[in-house]
């Protein structure tokens, strides 16, 4: 934990640093642009991950079809896939399953798909998993020239493999299928085709029940989100009138969960899927007080934002990718005058989010398109959300 909070320190020191260049004097004790709290250890430590993407290639002993993760570079061409059993953050039960997917391809006459130029079809595996004991498989598939009957074969023999053979004691909730040309495909570019059982799994959090759909965004660890969320909550600082804007968000976690709190929640979301779940999950929690749009944030945004009349107090969460925001959906935060309070809930500060923070903080810039009143940072808090990686969750505060 030290070693994640010395390097949030960093990233903190370095927007201090970014925001002294551009004339704001935003040094605190420390160097640092405000204060940082100690990191929030995660509630589990081995086996928290909830989704686990395992590929296939080459294997150390030469197995072409190994079923794991990859060791090595492309610019040092020694990319080599291991198996996962060592790996203390993954469950048991992913491993079991990526085992099963092994033996299922070995078996097979198709080869793996390493490079798509190069044929073959076997590709990644992604398990999803609930505390509620739940399990999703997803089985990504280059078709190559494959007609629609050698694909339905395929298809069977997948599903009696996990329900009648040596892989139903993976005890699988949903299987998929993905027929996928990309390195990733969205359920719009290529449907997630259900070959066994429900079409949804569930989980728990902090007493609401919520529903998975496969490309839907939940946090890897579910107990760490729950410190997570809880800490969001109360750094939101929300009254009976506040309107909670939930920008990426996903199945609706962090609205849902605080929608007793305040009059209102609005979520966006870019996943069409995830939308559909959020509103199941609001329905189903008897949570009225909700409305999701589905949509790219920086298309949706300015234009929610620009009508905003509301005297109601808005209060924004952002729980962006690793790519960050959007430049449009910071402008438009920026001048919507009733956001006087920002949480930004970020899986790498040190990326991309650091553009999202300036763009934020920065005076009006004329060029850039940013009016309104600049934010600035108040309170950092990191959360070991990825225990046994480097990887850290920090939530900065941002008003103005």
């Amino acid at each position: 934990l030290q070693v994640k909070y010395e390097s949030q320190r960093k990233t903190l020191q370095t927007l201090a640093s970014r925001l002294e260049d551009l004339g704001i004097d935003a040094q605190k004790p420390g160097g640092l642009c405000c204060p940082l709290q100690p990191v929030v250890p995660s509630p589990i430590i081995n086996g928290y991950r909830n989704k686990s993407t395992f590929s296939v290639n080459r294997g150390p002993d030469g197995n072409p079809k190994t079923v794991g993760l990859y060791v090595g570079t492309g610019r040092e061409r020694n990319i080599v896939c291991v198996k996962a059993n060592h790996v203390e953050n993954i469950p048991s039960k992913h491993k079991q399953v990526a085992q099963c997917y092994e033996e299922f391809i070995c078996r097979s006459p198709l080869d793996p798909c390493i490079l798509f130029h190069e044929g073959g079809h076997w590709r990644e595996l992604v398990v999803r998993t609930t505390r509620c004991g739940h399990t999703m498989a997803i089985i990504t598939f280059h078709p190559q020239q494959l007609g629609q009957e050698a694909l339905a074969t395929q298809k069977a023999l997948l599903k009696d493999f996990f329900t009648c053979g040596s892989g139903a004691v993976c005890a699988l909730t949903s299987l998929y299928f993905q027929e996928s040309t990309m390195t990733r495909c969205s359920h719009e570019q290529s449907p997630y085709q259900l070959l066994h059982g429900a079409p949804h799994i569930f989980e728990e959090l902090l007493g609401l029940k919520f529903r998975i759909s496969p490309d839907a965004f939940f946090q890897v660890n579910t107990a760490g989100a729950e410190v997570l969320y809880q800490a969001v909550g109360e750094l939101c600082q929300p009254t009976g009138d506040t309107v909670l804007l939930d920008i990426c968000c996903g199945t609706g976690t962090i609205g849902l969960s605080l929608a007793h709190r305040v009059s209102k929640v609005i979520g966006v979301e870019v996943v069409e899927k995830a939308i559909e779940d959020a509103e199941w999950n609001a329905a189903f929690n008897g949570i009225s007080n909700c409305e999701f749009h589905s949509g790219k944030a920086e298309a949706v945004l300015p234009q929610l934002l620009a009508l905003w009349e509301d005297a109601r107090p808005l209060v924004a969460v952002v729980n962006p990718s690793r790519a960050g925001l959007h430049y449009r959906v910071v402008r438009a935060i920026r001048s919507c005058r009733s956001i006087r309070r920002l949480l930004y809930v970020s899986c790498k500060p040190e990326g991309e989010a650091m553009r999202n923070f300036l763009e934020l903080c920065c005076p009006p810039d004329p060029r850039k398109k940013l009016a309104g009143e600049p934010f600035a940072p108040v309170l950092a808090i990191p959360f070991d959300m990825f225990p046994h990686t480097v990887h850290c969750e920090l939530v900065l505060l941002f008003t103005r």
